[in-house]
């Protein structure tokens, strides 16, 4: 795993969470919706890209009309969500056109890991999660349209997506995470 090639600058300020998604988009398109996107760029790899300034969730989100970066329903207060730029029209069994792709991969995890290092923010269940977890916990963990299931897994697989998958995948990428903290 190796750092982003050219790395955002993170605001001072106080943020809590880490929350992992996909954008069930393609490989370039990135949301404002998350604060940072992770994206393909063609020959020259993976890139992370500031779309949503952090500041914004740096604060109860239910106070005021001013705009923030709205990922995860009912937990973007002082929370900073990542995306991977990937899964258009996934499945579980079938990951579609643009699967999660392992150096995308691996990217959301070194920023992940300097996101937390910066906001001394512990790399455990309570305080990085994938969306799946957070929809799993929140009741609408799922692969209909008002549920989600990024990321709770990082490979098709024929078996019915289980509630176990992103219990497991999450403590994969935390496992990632803590290591490329360590490699830094």
């Amino acid at each position: 795993m190796t750092a982003p090639p050219s790395e955002p600058v993170f605001p001072p300020g106080d943020l809590r969470r880490i929350i992992l998604h996909w954008t069930a988009g393609d490989y370039g398109t990135v949301y404002r919706s998350y604060h940072i996107c992770i994206a393909l760029a063609g020959d020259q790899g993976p890139v992370a890209l500031v779309t949503h300034d952090l500041r914004a969730n740096m604060r109860d989100v239910r106070q005021g009309a001013i705009g923030y970066a709205a990922h995860t329903s009912g937990r973007n207060s002082y929370a900073i969500g990542l995306a991977i730029c990937a899964m258009r029209d996934a499945t579980p069994q079938d990951f579609g056109s643009f699967p999660l792709r392992p150096e995308a991969i691996d990217l959301c995890c070194a920023t992940a890991a300097r996101l937390a290092a910066f906001y001394a923010i512990p790399v455990d269940p309570e305080h990085v999660a994938t969306h799946a977890e957070c929809a799993l916990a929140d009741g609408y963990f799922g692969c209909s349209d008002d549920q989600r299931w990024d990321i709770a897994r990082l490979a098709p697989s024929p078996e019915p997506l289980d509630p176990d998958d992103a219990r497991r995948t999450g403590d994969v990428l935390r496992a990632m995470i803590r290591a490329c903290q360590r490699e830094s």
